[in-house]
């Protein structure tokens, strides 16, 4: 199960929205911080502004690090290159939401 919130292993945190009235899927989630965000949000269902914006900055990191290869041929890439790819991206998004929701609650 991954974090419904930064998409990290879940480990042993949930939401259980019926359990205050809130019609949303339960979620499992990876620590506190991201349990209290989802407390907050009471369940997400659409993508709202904080993760298209975090996406935009994740990608943006991905082109940045694209870049520093010289190589856009990805059939030439080594897997540590993909590897380090993915990290990057991810990484980015993770922390861009995490950063968005502690300067900007949503409630």
């Amino acid at each position: 199960m991954i974090c419904a919130i930064c998409r990290r292993d879940a480990r042993g945190f949930g939401f259980e929205p019926r359990l205050i009235g809130v019609p949303a899927p339960a979620v499992k989630l990876c620590s506190r911080t991201c349990q209290n965000i989802t407390t907050r949000l009471k369940g997400m269902i659409n993508p709202n502004i904080h993760e298209r914006s975090a996406l935009l900055d994740a990608s943006a990191a991905g082109g940045t690090y694209v870049e520093s290869l010289g190589r856009t041929d990805l059939a030439t890439w080594t897997p540590e290159e993909w590897a380090t790819l993915i990290d990057v991206v991810i990484t980015r998004f993770q922390d861009s939401l995490r950063t968005a929701y502690a300067e900007d609650p949503p409630f």
